[in-house]
């Protein structure tokens, strides 16, 4: 019986997908395209020729090529193939599947959609993170396990809605295990009906083997098709606990972080990393690909998990900054003594914590912008051959943009950041003077904008390590006695927690 049911539905799910009106990432011209997208023998040409028949598909592709993100000083990018070549194949990939799911899924009316689709988008930029951090064979598809970890969840959202309905309320009615509830509605599980559909649409099969559920075990992933499994469905459950009214999973963040850092081999401070970076990328992008920002709020809860508060916390921060609208004060902006204060106190907590660098300096870095008054804050990082400075984490508007610019040699013959780097003292540019252009690195003054900048050194064990960055360039108001003095105790609390470690 169960097999006649399971049968049913994924001849219900096939019809319904052949229809008008079906989930867009079921196209012909999706299909196409990632085609061609996979032939070695292809071209740009030819990929473009496919991506030219969707005029919004074209709009959108040539919008995030010339996004920050992608288009890094290469002038305007105007044709559809050049757009190909600067992005690369997978990328395009990638972005054609990302962009139909959010057309989609956004002009469902049933909120559980959208739940969906937040999931897919933010794990997908988070196991493609991992991916790059344990250095993984084919990155890029990885991001599209990531995207499609829940695509039976999606289908049967969207094609079997009465059903995908009475599985929640069965599970809840008599308190069934969720695959349960799922095997006596629709006689498969929701990651079954995905790998089926997959294989139906011609993924490849390390596609939709990652598809089936994956559990952590003490053993070590098999090969990498499993380990991207394992990385996309714990990826899904973290957004879930950030996200979900009702999370399924039993499990705290910092248990899923851990078998995510334990699965991956490398450490957990990593995993923290790629989860930062990957949602502050996905929230930067998220209006190019056409997703309302206000989507990517976590869920605020006053619950038992400090780890997942404090993340929450962070993102719904960040996501705000994003959605406030630009400001154009005339007078200092006195920043907020009280958020100063609390964050001051915090980082001494997190200290204590032994909470990772990397979060315990973004925090840093949100204070620098919402108690000390800078519209912009970064921190740059010398790299391991200590030749060059790397952008590393941002806070503020535009400061994402503004770090993928911080890419410069180190010169301390006449370059101020590498002079205040080696120094490892601090100075404030209240305004920039004529002559002052020389004595920064290349390009670096055409990219901020800022009437005035004020950078702190970050040193190790005596050994220069970054430095820290701040301006007023959205506000135009000058850098005051008050602000150096905030920027100054932040700093420091940073160089303590450096120390420390």
């Amino acid at each position: 019986m169960s097999d006649i049911l399971r049968q049913q539905t994924l001849q219900r799910v096939r019809q319904r997908l052949e229809e008008a009106g079906d989930l867009p990432i079921f196209s012909a011209s999706v299909n196409r395209v990632q085609q061609i997208g996979a032939d070695p023998d292809a071209d740009a040409m030819a990929l473009a020729v496919e991506i030219l028949k969707d005029a919004s598909l074209t709009t959108k592709l040539l919008r995030l090529a010339n996004s920050p993100t992608y288009n890094r000083g290469t002038g305007k990018i105007a044709n559809l193939s050049r757009a190909v070549v600067v992005l690369g194949f997978e990328t395009v990939r990638n972005a054609v599947l990302t962009l139909k799911l959010i057309d989609g899924l956004q002009q469902q009316t049933d909120a559980d959609m959208t739940g969906l689709l937040v999931n897919a988008y933010l794990s997908a930029g988070f196991v493609r993170g991992i991916a790059a951090r344990c250095e993984l064979r084919d990155i890029e598809q990885s991001y599209i396990c990531g995207l499609l970890h829940n695509l039976g969840e999606m289908v049967a959202a969207h094609t079997l809605a009465a059903e995908y309905r009475q599985i929640d309320d069965l599970q809840k009615a008599e308190n069934l295990p969720r695959a349960h509830a799922e095997q006596r509605i629709l006689g498969t599980s929701l990651h079954a009906l995905g790998q089926a559909v997959a294989k139906d649409w011609a993924f490849p099969q390390s596609v939709v083997q990652t598809l089936a559920e994956h559990r952590p075990s003490e053993r070590a992933p098999r090969d990498q098709t499993e380990l991207t499994g394992l990385l996309a469905s714990l990826a899904g459950q973290v957004m879930e606990l950030l996200y979900a009214e009702r999370p399924r999973g039993e499990q705290d963040l910092s248990r899923l972080l851990y078998d995510i850092s334990r699965s991956a081999g490398i450490p957990r401070e990593q995993v923290d990393e790629a989860l930062e970076q990957a949602f502050r990328q996905c929230c930067d992008l998220a209006q190019t690909y056409g997703l309302d920002r206000r989507h990517l709020l976590p869920r605020l809860r006053a619950g038992g998990d400090e780890a997942l508060d404090k993340l929450a916390g962070r993102f719904s921060f960040y996501v705000r900054q994003e959605l406030a609208p630009p400001q154009t004060p005339t007078t200092a902006s006195p920043g907020d003594p009280i958020a100063l204060l609390d964050t001051l106190y915090e980082l001494s907590a997190l200290m204590a914590q032994k909470t990772s660098i990397n979060a315990l300096l973004g925090r840093v870095l949100e204070g620098l912008c919402r108690g000390a008054g800078f519209d912009r804050a970064l921190l740059l990082l010398l790299r391991p051959d200590h030749r060059s400075f790397a952008g590393r984490l941002a806070s503020g508007e535009g400061a994402e943009a503004l770090m993928q610019a911080c890419d410069f040699p180190v010169d301390t013959s006449g370059d101020l950041f590498s002079q205040v780097l080696m120094d490892g003292g601090e100075l404030c540019l209240t305004e920039l003077a004529a002559g002052d252009e020389a004595r920064l690195p290349a390009g670096f003054l055409a990219a901020s904008g800022a009437p005035g900048f004020i950078l702190g050194a970050l040193h190790g064990r005596s050994r220069p390590v970054g430095l820290f960055y701040a301006d007023r360039a959205l506000s135009r108001a000058p850098i005051d006695a008050t602000a150096q003095r905030n920027f100054q105790q932040l700093v420091a609390q940073a160089r303590i927690a450096l120390q420390m470690r």
